[in-house]
Formats: C-alpha cells, structure tokens, sequence
C-alpha cells in the first residue's frame, strides 16, 4: 500500500469518493484535503507518511474558500513547494483533472514543469494514472522500507501506539538502514524511551499494569518492575510477560534511562561511553531491541483485550492505610529490623528508631502500616502496632 497526498476541493463528492475507493483498490491510500495551505501543512507535518502527491488542477489556496473561488494559483504554489521540499524529500506528483484547460491543448504551468495531466473524465486514463503512481511511489526509498518494516509499523496504529510515534519509530528504521557507522548516538536514545513510554501507558489503560504505578514518580523502573514480578507492592496470580520479555525491557531501560540524564550519579554512564565509541554496535543492537519488543507487544496486546482478565492476573499486596500482620524476623547489628508479612513474600525494613521505640526483638508478632515509594521499587512502614 501507498499513501497519497491528495488535493482536490472536490475529494469529499460522491464521485470522487468513489474513485479513492477504487485508488485503494489498486494499493493507493488517498488522503485527501481542499486546499494548498491545508494538504502541505499536513505534508510538512508527517513527510515520512506519503510516497507521492496527487493534484487537481484547480482548488483552492486557503483554507475555508468558498465554491468558485478555486484557480490555478493552488496549483502553482503546490508545484513549487514540492520543488521547494526536495532538500528533506523527494516526491514524485501527478495532475489529475476533467477541465479542458489541463486536457486539451499545452497548458502553460505544467509544460514548463514537464508535467502531464491524467484526464479524470477518462476511464483508461484513471487506469494509467493508477499504474504510474504505484510504480512511481514503489521507487521511493522511504516506502520500501515501509514496505520492508510493514508489520513493525504496524504497531503506530490507532489502536496501539498511534500515528504520533509513525515519525520516531521510523527515524530509527532509516538510522538501522544506514550503512555507514552512525554518530552523536548518545543523543539518539529518546525516542525509544518515548516508545517504551507508549507502550507502559497503554498497557496501564488496559489494566495490566496498575494504574498506580502510572501515576507515581518514577513510574517508568516501576513499570518494568512490575512486569518482571520484582515490584515490592504487587505480585503476579499468573504470567503476564515472558520472563526474557521482561528481561529485555529492564535492560533496554537501564541504557536509555541512564544515557537521558547527563550528570548526577550514573550506575553505567551510557552517554560518556557512545561518545567515545568506536563502533555503532550498542545503538543498532539496543534499536533492534526495541523492535524485537514491539512485534511481541503488538501480538500481546491483541491477545489480551479485557481489561477486568488482566487485571486479574495480579493483586496488591500492601493495601496502604490497612494494617499487615506480620513477625519481625530479624535485628540486625547496625538497628534495622526486618519485618515479613504474613500474606507476602517481600520483606520490609524497619529503621532503627522505630525497632527502639517499639522495643522490637526478633520473633515478635506486630502489624504495620505501609506505603510504597514514589517509583513503586520499595515500601515504608508509616506506623506500628505490637497488638498483632
């Protein structure tokens, strides 16, 4: 399949409607709008989306003209900002009309552009304009690697990532195409974190990861947590991600998450490292990394719809504000205590003052009031009570 930019004042008419169908029929998605100033804005915006562009002959300028007021002056102006747009991409573009100006005879406009016009009132015409435009559109660079990568870009669909991330996951489709070594690849990282982002929130909204966790400070580690049943507040009834997937998410995260921040404490100083490099190789393998993880994501989320069946798969173990009964297990020389709930298998610290406070010894039955941290990764005990 090809997408087209489309102008014509007319594209919402019944006839018209009904040559887009047939378009598509023949592999050609036409996107259509009245105007220049609508059609371009909507090109600039998303350059990677179209494989060529489809004109009228006449249509309007501006926005919101009236019927009438169209001219060749769309035309124009369309003609010469595609000329214009060469330097970031080229397009190949076709004339489409039924007025006898364009027709019959040598128009002016698009003789000195060495242009033709398909005749839309001709039924072998349309035919034609159909099979040049495919074969036009199929020697574009960006659309065989559309074409290549279909199923991976599949994932930008409404239904998943959407049409917003088309840009991001496409820049790092061309960027694995590149043959020579890729450079500044410490500032390339961010648009995976903002896919995995994506990716975390969705699945929040389909509640297989709690909602929460997506609300709290440092709800991106605690998202991953959760997904490879580490995180201190949940535990999972059943399998939710493979534990490879989830493997490979943590480790994807801990580059890009410590190559984003430039200064401060970094466990693996990932930007220092792609700065001096002197290969490619962990940026390639850390975007087919990500690739590798949409195709399951992809698979996954059409395979889990219900939100109430996943939601099931996993429970709170720290209601906070409810009491936990629980034995302390340990005191150890430095004055932490160790308290293990009865219903959980994750432990939580007690600090020094409330263990002499309570006047706790190992061995002791009390209960606790919880919370988690901002990120989800641990819990703190809020209050004690030895009536356990």
């Amino acid at each position: 399949m090809y997408k087209v930019l489309w102008i014509d004042d007319q594209y919402k008419d019944d006839e018209m409607i009904q040559f887009a169908i047939e378009a598509d029929n023949e592999g050609l998605i036409l996107e259509g709008y009245p105007s220049f100033e609508e059609g371009f804005e909507a090109l600039e915006r998303k350059l990677e989306h179209f494989d060529a562009i489809l004109l009228d002959g006449l249509f309007f300028e501006k926005k919101g003209q009236e019927a009438g007021t169209e001219d060749e002056s769309g035309i124009g102006m369309a003609i010469a900002k595609i000329n214009e747009l060469k330097s970031k991409k080229v397009f190949p573009w076709f004339v489409l009309s039924g007025k006898d100006k364009f027709n019959k005879g040598e128009n002016s406009l698009l003789k000195a552009n060495k242009a033709k016009c398909f005749d839309k009132t001709n039924p072998t015409d349309v035919v034609n304009l159909f099979e040049v435009m495919k074969s036009a559109a199929s020697q574009q660079p960006d659309a065989q690697l559309k074409h290549k990568y279909a199923d991976l870009l599949e994932t930008c669909s409404g239904k998943l990532l959407g049409a917003e991330h088309f840009s991001r996951l496409f820049s790092l489709i061309k960027h694995i195409e590149t043959i020579e070594k890729l450079t500044n690849t410490e500032d390339m990282l961010n648009p995976i974190r903002k896919i995995i982002e994506r990716m975390f929130i969705l699945m929040a909204d389909r509640g297989i990861i709690p909602e929460a966790i997506i609300s709290n400070k440092g709800w991106i580690n605690g998202s991953s947590i959760f997904l490879a049943n580490k995180h201190s507040d949940y535990e999972h009834l059943s399998e939710i991600t493979p534990p490879l997937v989830s493997e490979n998410i943590h480790r994807l995260l801990n580059i890009i998450q410590d190559a984003s921040h430039g200064e401060g404490e970094l466990k693996l100083k990932v930007d220092q490292y792609l700065k001096t490099a002197q290969s490619d190789f962990l940026y390639r393998s850390s975007v087919y990394l990500l690739f590798d993880l949409l195709l399951w994501f992809k698979e996954f989320m059409e395979n889990n719809l219900d939100k109430d069946t996943n939601k099931a798969r996993w429970k709170s173990k720290v209601s906070n504000g409810d009491w936990i009964t629980g034995t302390v297990t340990r005191i150890a020389d430095n004055g932490w205590g160790t308290f293990q709930p009865e219903n959980a298998h994750n432990t939580v610290s007690i600090p020094p003052k409330m263990v002499a406070d309570n006047q706790l010894k190992e061995a002791d039955s009390i209960k606790i009031i919880a919370e988690p941290s901002p990120d989800g990764t641990k819990t703190f005990i809020k209050a004690i009570s030895r009536e356990a």
